[in-house]
């Protein structure tokens, strides 16, 4: 058989320089060794000693261009942005700040060039608005900003326009990859470490309309609501009486989709290899497990998030555009059916279903599973402690696949040492 496109562009893709770009990050805890597991051998790859770092350097830069960007869904064909080997640190820009629509499930106004509603999100050719109706818009809303000052704003509106739309995909997020992570195989395991995740321009938006979000009856109409970001103070400024602390985020990570989930994967419904999982928990400092399902694992990230609540309920974030500084971990032969994922203080797992119930129970069955593992319990003890000490929360409620998520305290685990790689300041 002829290689793919993905593994034809390996080699010439093998010889992209290294761009060295800073990102913030919080304080490592001491020296960082990262064991990669290969096959029988173990590599260990090595981090500078940081103790009160506030940045650290990427190996990679890929930019949101229209070349990089992939809207709405995954593919399993695109050529690789970029080929890394395990152990590589990347920072990832994504776009976002001037999705809008007319009157669908994310939000905005149902006139057609109306409102725009920042965020990695939702997206069409015939609804991109041109720079001066984001410029006049951005002053009506006393955003002191323009798209000719900001890159994050101008590259979101090339991607939008320029960027290839197959006719089988009429919108969708605005995603950034495939990355390919050499010796990537199907049953192994892509761990990736949450550095950082910064928002690239000075607001967000959330919205919703009716029909869409987790009260589609009871909407009275389209809404869009502008939240500016202090970055300085980490706030986002909802209005003079209410501010929310920011913990910007990804709202789409993924591996790409197996075979079995077709060429045109949209990226709204999450699935176990991670995707729209929408999961707040998931911002600096965390670290996301997905199972491989193609060679090179192709990982996508976009759907970009300043601030999100548990269930996610309007069907929105504070939508905006973030770069995330990521590493890329293999554990070749470790197989996991489900994503997973662990802050500084909790293990985390998952359930997906569009029936709320049966994500409940798949979420469970997932923390029966992990505690079997982790400690060695049978199904009595671990059910039993899922019981008494893990918290269930709804990760959203809106992707018609919904989610779950088990939060097991890493406190629980009185003889565990504790050799997180990352430690809040």
């Amino acid at each position: 058989m002829p290689p793919s496109p993905a593994a034809a562009a390996i080699g010439s893709l093998r010889s992209v320089s290294s761009s060295r770009s800073s990102s913030r990050l919080h304080e490592f805890f001491g020296p960082i060794r990262l064991s990669v597991l290969l096959g029988s051998a173990t590599l260990a790859v090595a981090l500078s000693p940081i103790l009160s770092a506030m940045e650290i350097t990427a190996d990679y830069h890929v930019p949101f261009t229209p070349e990089n960007a992939i809207l709405g869904y995954f593919s399993p064909t695109k050529k690789p942005t970029l080929v890394v080997k395990s152990g590589a640190i990347v920072a990832i820009d994504g776009g976002g700040g001037i999705r809008y629509n007319r009157g669908g499930s994310s939000g905005g106004s149902s006139k057609p060039g109306a409102a725009p509603i920042s965020g990695g999100g939702m997206t069409s050719a015939d609804t991109t608005p041109s720079a001066e109706w984001v410029n006049n818009w951005l002053k009506e809303n006393h955003i002191a900003t323009t798209v000719e000052t900001c890159p994050a704003l101008a590259e979101t509106l090339k991607v939008m326009r320029e960027a290839y739309r197959p006719k089988e995909v009429a919108g969708g997020h605005l995603l950034n990859g495939p990355i390919y992570i050499e010796d990537a195989e199907p049953g192994d395991m892509l761990e990736i470490r949450i550095l950082d995740v910064t928002p690239r321009i000075p607001y967000g938006t959330v919205g919703g309309s009716p029909g869409g979000g987790a009260l589609p009856d009871v909407t009275p109409r389209p809404f869009t609501h502008v939240v500016p970001l202090d970055l300085k103070r980490n706030a986002g400024v909802f209005d003079d009486k209410v501010e929310v602390p920011l913990a910007p985020f990804m709202g789409v990570m993924a591996t790409c989709p197996a075979d079995s989930e077709g060429p045109f994967r949209r990226s709204g419904p999450p699935g176990a290899f991670g995707g729209n999982l929408d999961c707040k928990w998931l911002s600096a400092g965390a670290t996301l497990y997905l199972p491989v399902f193609q060679k090179g694992a192709l990982f996508y990230t976009g759907d970009s998030h300043a601030a999100q609540g548990d269930g996610e309920v309007t069907v929105n974030a504070i939508e905006t555009a973030d770069t995330c500084t990521l590493q890329f971990i293999l554990h070749k032969g470790k197989t996991i059916k489900m994503p997973r994922a662990e802050t500084p203080t909790h293990y985390l797992t998952f359930g997906l279903d569009p029936d709320l119930n049966k994500a409940m129970h798949q979420a469970i069955l997932e923390t029966i599973d992990f505690l079997k593992e982790k400690e060695g319990y049978d199904f009595f003890q671990a059910y039993a402690l899922s019981s008494i000490a893990v918290d269930f929360h709804v990760t959203q409620d809106v992707d018609k696949t919904n989610g779950i998520h088990g939060m097991i305290p890493k406190r629980l685990f009185i003889k565990d040492p504790n050799p997180y790689w990352y430690r809040p300041n």
